[in-house]
């Protein structure tokens, strides 16, 4: 019996020739994985048998029984409780009996609640209920699900595998949209061990019923994971007159969407993607699930499979039109072999090799195929890494791509040389620096210098005009490659001659064991960026920098613009404000190629532990109006149910000038308490 320890506040008492131990009056009995609370202890230290009554606390680990007696074997773990109640939070449960023999406890004649007890608390009730920790089973002998002291239903005995992390997480809702009109919605959300689903059915009084199913299963193992996600939605739309698509087809009766992503890693050598974007019609998102209209405004339905090798990788990638309602390049498909870099022989020289295949299929927005191409390319890439000095490092490197096309009646043929260098200066620096408002112990600072220039010249091309633009040119708001090898899956491929210099620095802190980021920045400019057979043409720059001085402010700012024409490309700036629980805010600005202008709000403020609010809104700087408004306000009701009222309003683009309200009520209380909200705008700035 090593580690035992017996204490109270009365003078403990020996009998039976000092082999049990009595102590009274505030008695604790301590072990290595549990603490006794009780009136009376008494202990045998021959048998490890211990005895309490009056006001009993059994502790183990996450886990607490009070009772008014138990018996607890101190060697085996083994007891019997009796008049019990107490639980592992968020669970609370009230039994007549508690008994544990070996791994299995048995519950006789009782309650548990998935939170805290009280008036309309559900809870299930059942006069035996057994669990074996070891084999992970389980035995419910008719259950009755109550809502407090009402009845709801009974349910059958039942054994099987026992579960972890089961909740239920029922709502109901009612509310007006001024396009859709009233409806009223119920929804259920179901968690158990790694599988998580949600069933909605909205009942529009003028357009029908509207179910959207979601299922997230996420596996993790020792070699790898598995995640993977299958939402969708389906209506019969009753409304009088249906309005019509972007293509200005009218729409069917029968309508809905059915969206599945899936990724995997297996041995860090296999890796897996895929997602599947089906729509019947452009239309369904944003009649239906308007809240999700910005991040499905752009549908892709691929698959990529890639292995990572010693020295190589390669990848399959199938991207395909699942809608015809949108125009999209296909590739059926697209093969990527890359291997390198690795040492050329007994020189000091490395070398890299790209391989591509792509099979491509230009289709519009009615799924006609507007002409197909096959395009092979072939890259090699030699480089010479030369250190100058400490943190001095000359890259020189020379490269060659080929590219060959089929195209419906000829081929065609170009290949490009290029030849540059990077120069990278490295620094570091220990400030010693200690602040404990800021929790610094000391800061490390990172800095990175770059000089890279690329000329890249056509060794030979055939009809170059016969060589088609598959993809149509964007306005890139990122950093352009500078690599030949880059270029390799594009028709950007050019002439050019381009010179950037890059700055990158990071301020590290160590506080308490551990280190965290506070000020980050990537700064790049073209000072050359001259392409004579390139459309767009500029000398930009890029700059990205986060500040993030401690855990409860942040700031973000990302830049791209051409000093030449003075052309925003992209503008954004957030601030974020929290405490972590009680309160927060994120102010935000954005503007994209010089057509859009906004500035964001998003805060949310906990008033007590029963109210709790939200608000987020997105204002056109330029229409000098709200284009986006949303309120929400939750008062918890006891421990698990919650009221809920929202209201959104959006104005200013197609089929988004409506203004929703809602007022719900949902059972939270099988969940944890939420004690800080996710920034509601934070996809704007990641646009």
């Amino acid at each position: 019996m090593d580690g035992m320890v017996l204490e109270s506040d009365e003078p403990i008492t020996y009998e039976d020739d000092n082999t049990t131990i009595r102590a009274t009056k505030n008695a604790s009995l301590r072990g290595n994985d549990f603490l006794l609370f009780a009136d009376h202890i008494s202990w045998n230290r021959k048998s490890g048998e211990a005895f309490a009554a009056g006001s009993v606390s059994l502790t183990r680990g996450n886990s607490r029984i009070l009772s008014d007696e138990l018996r607890l074997s101190t060697s085996t773990g083994d007891f019997t409780a009796q008049n019990c109640r107490g639980g592992e939070p968020p669970t609370f449960f009230i039994a007549k009996s508690i008994e544990r023999n070996s791994s299995v406890e048995t519950y006789l004649d009782a309650q548990v609640y998935m939170s805290e007890p009280g008036f309309l608390e559900p809870n299930f009730r059942t006069s035996r209920y057994s669990v074996d920790d070891n084999l992970s089973t389980f035995s419910i002998a008719a259950p009755q699900f109550r809502l407090g002291d009402f009845l709801i239903g009974i349910l059958p005995g039942y054994s099987g595998k026992k579960r972890s992390g089961l909740f239920l997480d029922p709502v109901i809702k009612t509310g007006k949209d001024s396009s859709l009109g009233w409806f009223g919605e119920t929804s259920l959300n179901h968690s158990w061990n790694d599988l998580t689903t949600s069933t909605k059915l909205t009942y529009y009084l003028d357009r029908g019923f509207f179910i959207s199913p979601v299922f997230s299963y996420n596996k993790s193992y020792d070699d790898g994971f598995f995640n993977s996600t299958v939402t969708g939605g389906w209506i019969n739309d009753q409304a009088d007159r249906l309005s019509a698509d972007a293509r200005n087809y009218p729409l069917e009766r029968n309508r809905g969407y059915s969206h599945f992503s899936s990724t995997s890693r297996h041995k860090d050598r296999l890796r897996s993607s895929t997602l599947i974007e089906w729509e019947s019609d452009s239309e369904i998102i944003r009649d239906f699930k308007r809240s999700q209209f910005y991040g499905n405004q752009w549908n892709q339905s691929h698959n990529e499979f890639s292995y990572e090798g010693d020295g190589y990788t390669i990848s399959i990638l199938t991207r395909w039109q699942a809608n015809n309602h949108e125009a999209i390049v296909e590739q059926l498909p697209l093969l990527n072999l890359d291997f390198g870099p690795s040492k050329l022989g007994d020189t000091k020289l490395f070398q890299s090799t790209s391989l591509n295949y792509a099979n491509l299929y230009n289709r519009n927005q009615f799924g006609e195929t507007l002409y197909s191409t096959r395009r092979m390319s072939l890259g090699h890439k030699v480089e010479r890494p030369i250190s100058l000095s400490d943190g001095l490092r000359l890259i020189p490197s020379f490269s060659l791509l080929n590219q060959d096309y089929q195209l419906n009646d000829t081929s065609e043929n170009r290949s490009f040389y290029c030849y540059g260098a990077d120069l990278h200066a490295a620094m570091h620096q220990v400030l010693p620096y200690t602040n404990q408002v800021w929790e610094f112990d000391y800061i490390l600072h990172l800095m990175k210098l770059s000089l890279g220039f690329r000329v890249t010249e056509t060794l030979n091309v055939s009809n170059r005009e016969n060589i088609p633009k598959i993809y149509p040119i964007v306005e890139d708001l990122n950093l352009s490659p500078l690599d030949l090898l880059d270029h390799r899956n594009s028709e950007e491929v050019s002439q050019k001659d381009q010179i950037r210099i890059g700055w990158e620095s990071v301020f590290l802190t160590k506080w308490n064991q551990k280190s965290r980021k506070i000020f980050s920045m990537r700064t790049y400019y073209d000072m050359i960026n001259h392409a004579p057979d390139r459309e767009i043409n500029g000398n930009f720059i890029y700059s990205d920098i986060a500040i993030h001085p401690s855990y409860w402010i942040g700031l973000n700012l990302r830049n791209k613009f051409d000093t030449k024409s003075g052309d925003n490309f992209r503008k954004s700036y957030s601030l974020s404000l929290y405490d972590g629980r009680f309160q927060g805010v994120s102010l935000g600005y954005l503007s994209y190629l010089n057509f859009n202008n906004y500035s964001s709000f998003y805060g949310w403020k906990r008033l007590n532990e029963k109210l709790y609010s939200s608000t987020s809104a997105l204002y056109d700087l330029d229409a000098n109006y709200l284009t986006y408004l949303s309120g929400r306000l939750e008062y918890r009701a006891g421990s698990s149910w919650v009221w809920d009222f929202s209201i959104t309003q959006r104005k200013g683009t197609r089929k988004e000038n409506n203004l929703e309200w809602t007022l719900g009520l949902s059972l939270g209380g099988f969940k944890l308490n939420r004690l800080a909200e996710p920034e509601g705008l934070s996809s704007l700035y990641s646009m």
